[in-house]
Formats: C-alpha cells, structure tokens, sequence
C-alpha cells in the first residue's frame, strides 16, 4: 500500500515538479518530456504523478500560468516602485528579460507548443489567448499611471513585437538589450501620455 503525503510534502512535490517541467520544457521541449523522467527527478512513481496532475498536459499549463504569472509580477513589482512610464519601461525590460531568458518566446512560437494546446482543454487555452496577455498589460498600464494615445490591442502589438526580438537576438547584430532601450525610448512617449 502506498503511503500518504502530507500536505507539506503535496505542496513541495507539486512545486518539484512544476520547476522539473518548466526546465526540461525549455531545454527539450513538450514533447520530450516525460512523465516519468519528471517524476524521477522529483522522487515519486509515476502513479503519485496522477495524485497531483490529471495529465502532463494539465502540468504543462499549470507551469505556464506560473510563467506567465512571474513575468506579469515582475513587471509590476517595477511598476509599483515607480508608476509613471520610467517604472513601465523599467518592468518591461525585465519582461524582456524573462522572456531572453527563458527562451519562452521561441518555445511559444514553435511547434512543439502549438502541439500541446492542440491537446489542451478549451478552459485552459486563455492563459495563451491575446485576451488574458492584453488584461495582464492593460493592468500594468493602469497601475503605472499611463493613458494610452493608441489602441490598446496596437500597444500590445508592439510590445509583443519588441518581446519577439529576443527570439532574433543573432540578426540583430548588436546588444538586443540596448536596441531595445533604443526602442522603448523612441515609442513609450508615442504611445502613452
């Protein structure tokens, strides 16, 4: 008979296996990554897993709400230090940064993703929509004290735009960092009041 976990020990094996999942998504990708190489790493059989997660599909979009969660958190913690288009700016570039880092913006865009949200349930697709990143933005725009001189969907455009650069960083044929503090100092006072 298998023995029980604790609630303590629930919350850190979830937590293990979250960060296994997000490493091994970004060094191999969704599809080889296995339920049992997850488990491995985290110390439990491959039938605990299902005490956690309904499926790797449902850990998968469990981390990725995570990811995107940590991104939109960082962006604001800059925000509420400073919230005028100085603190935007400076959460966006950390944005940026967790993007470059994370090679999310390649992983998002690759086929690898759009295989998993083909097998992902329709209520867990809004934490990839255009609708959950504009609400997150839309926020951030509020909290920094910012009024929008465009259309919020041609803001999110842009940025989206000025994000995918870190998918290109060998084209550029410069510090992607500094082209985009190029960028954000030449569009911020465009877009916003």
């Amino acid at each position: 008979m298998a023995r029980g976990f604790s609630q303590e020990e629930k919350q850190k094996i979830k937590e293990n296996l979250s960060m296994e999942c997000e490493k091994s998504w970004v060094s191999n990708g969704y599809k080889k990554t296995s339920i049992d190489q997850l488990c491995s790493k985290a110390g439990i059989s491959k039938g605990a897993f299902y005490l956690f997660f309904d499926s790797k599909e449902d850990l998968f979009a469990n981390v990725m709400g995570q990811v995107q969660d940590r991104m939109i958190m960082r962006m604001n913690e800059a925000v509420a230090k400073s919230p005028n288009k100085q603190g935007f700016i400076e959460g966006f570039k950390l944005l940026y940064q967790e993007y470059d880092q994370g090679n999310w913006i390649r992983i998002l865009s690759s086929d690898d993703f759009q295989s998993l949200l083909n097998r992902l349930p329709e209520d867990r697709l809004i934490i990839h929509s255009s609708a959950y990143t504009m609400r997150n933005l839309s926020e951030t725009i509020e909290k920094s004290n910012l009024i929008c001189k465009e259309p919020l969907p041609k803001i999110t455009g842009i940025l989206s735009a000025l994000l995918a650069m870190s998918a290109q960083k060998e084209a550029i044929a410069y510090d992607d960092e500094a082209v985009l503090d190029f960028f954000l100092d030449q569009i911020i006072d465009g877009l916003f009041e």
